[in-house]
């Protein structure tokens, strides 16, 4: 398998400062295309948020690079779960310490996807999403940590009523804010032709899945950036008020 990647950012209508942060890596490792794709949503006062996510990004870059590249196998479950683990604790200890250093609130969300051949392995914390695109269908992968996605879960509330409810941005748990962080872990299967996108909770606010759907679908590598481009500016146009992030890995 070979990947084709893509990402667009935009601070929005209203933040001074855009505390998203995305990294996109492809290596060739023991003779296959690998692929990480990482994409976080800071939160905290002044540039806080985008300390803290500019952390996680880079940390796993240089795990990709220093720790990921010595492994025997491209594909390795068990060393994934406790590399990644170890990361999230260390990072969640560090942000923890800096807040309480400097009397601040921060943290930070986090998806994050590997790619070795038809396999990924996918990390989560908090309501950045992943979604998978295949067959011309879109599918949520992720389960949103936040309040309101356990008030649906459990069925106090639609998913109508969310939309506007006080509480939708109030997360059960991100890295840096609270002692103990358990990510969701889990694998899947792709094939060529499949997207994987990973966005910020800014990115799909305002637009639906099946018009990100639209915007993707038939479109070939060289317009990848353009379609994302758009589907950004369609949130600006109907006032989004977030930091708004989005990546593409393509498989082929």
């Amino acid at each position: 398998m070979n990947y084709f990647v893509a990402a667009q950012t935009e601070v929005g209508l209203k933040k001074a400062c855009n505390q998203d942060s995305i990294i996109l890596k492809r290596a060739r490792f023991k003779g296959e295309e690998v692929c990480l794709g990482v994409i976080c949503d800071g939160m905290g006062g002044l540039s806080c948020g985008e300390l803290a996510s500019k952390s996680i990004v880079e940390a796993f870059s240089d795990w990709f690079l220093h720790q990921y590249s010595k492994y025997e196998n491209v594909w390795d479950e068990n060393r994934f779960r406790i590399d990644i683990g170890n990361i999230l604790s260390s990072e969640n200890e560090g942000l923890l310490y800096y807040g309480r250093e400097h009397g601040i609130y921060l943290g930070t969300t986090i998806t994050a996807i590997i790619l070795a051949g038809n396999k990924f392995f996918v990390c989560h914390v908090g309501d950045t999403r992943l979604y998978k695109i295949s067959l011309s269908k879109i599918s949520l992968l992720t389960n949103d940590h936040t309040f309101i996605a356990k008030e649906i879960a459990e069925g106090r509330l639609t998913k109508k009523d969310a939309k506007n409810a006080p509480e939708r941005n109030v997360l059960l748990q991100c890295i840096g804010a609270t002692k103990d962080v358990k990510p969701d872990m889990f694998c899947g299967e792709v094939q060529k032709g499949d997207i994987l996108l990973l966005c910020s909770d800014g990115f799909r606010h305002e637009i639906s899945e099946k018009e990100i759907l639209s915007g993707l679908l038939n479109c070939d590598n060289q317009r990848f950036n353009k379609a994302l481009r758009a589907l950004i500016d369609l949130n600006l146009k109907r006032k989004e008020q977030d930091n708004i992030s989005v990546a593409l890995i393509k498989v082929q």
